[in-house]
């Protein structure tokens, strides 16, 4: 059955894709371009059941989380050693210009691996703009590179928001509703 939907409905329609940022807001934000297939916000909770006798399924305020995990994905085309670098942000640049990069020695990955943030803004038909922020996050699933012919080389990125280690219950991502997106006249691509 169809119903007639209100202004409000109307103009909170997400449209069109994202940009995103890497460190937004910081001394080093920057542009994360071109990319192909916007982005993808996900969020997610492990809940446990607290287990009664008597309990005949799901009951309200006997509920604990457990674990909250947020990523972000965005594929981009730009395969800049910059880039492959946030593919593999454990890994060892050898030369000082960058322009080698090498598998890293294991053990413990440095706090230097982890951005700031990764932020997206995804506009509305009522004008207004998703902002979508996740916190100290870094990409962990590695590097997939694929030449193809008639085709462009795609660096799939998922970023997984981390807590700091100095606050295991903090912030791992907000959602904002802001009026107006960075200004991209601005950045230098």
């Amino acid at each position: 059955m169809v119903t007639n939907l209100t202004t409000q409905q109307l103009e909170s329609i997400q449209i069109d894709e994202s940009v995103t940022f890497l460190d937004y807001g910081e001394d080093t934000e920057r542009f994360l371009a071109p990319t192909r297939g916007g982005g993808e916000f996900s969020a997610t909770a492990t809940v446990r059941d607290i287990e009664f006798d008597g309990k005949h399924g799901k009951t309200a305020g006997t509920q604990v989380i457990e674990e909250q995990a947020a990523s972000l994905k965005v594929t981009t085309l730009d395969m800049s050693q910059e880039n492959l670098l946030l593919a593999l942000p454990f890994c060892t640049v050898v030369s000082e210009n960058g322009k080698v990069i090498k598998n890293p020695r294991t053990g413990i990955i440095p706090m230097d691996a982890y951005l700031k943030n990764v932020t997206s803004f995804a506009k509305t038909i009522g004008g207004k703009y998703k902002k979508i922020t996740i916190y100290n996050p870094m990409h962990e699933n590695g590097l997939t590179i694929k030449a193809v012919q008639k085709a462009e080389g795609e660096l799939a990125l998922e970023f997984l928001a981390h807590y700091p280690y100095s606050d295991l219950d903090g912030d791992l991502w907000k959602i904002e509703e802001v009026d107006t997106p960075p200004d991209l006249s601005l950045i230098h691509i």
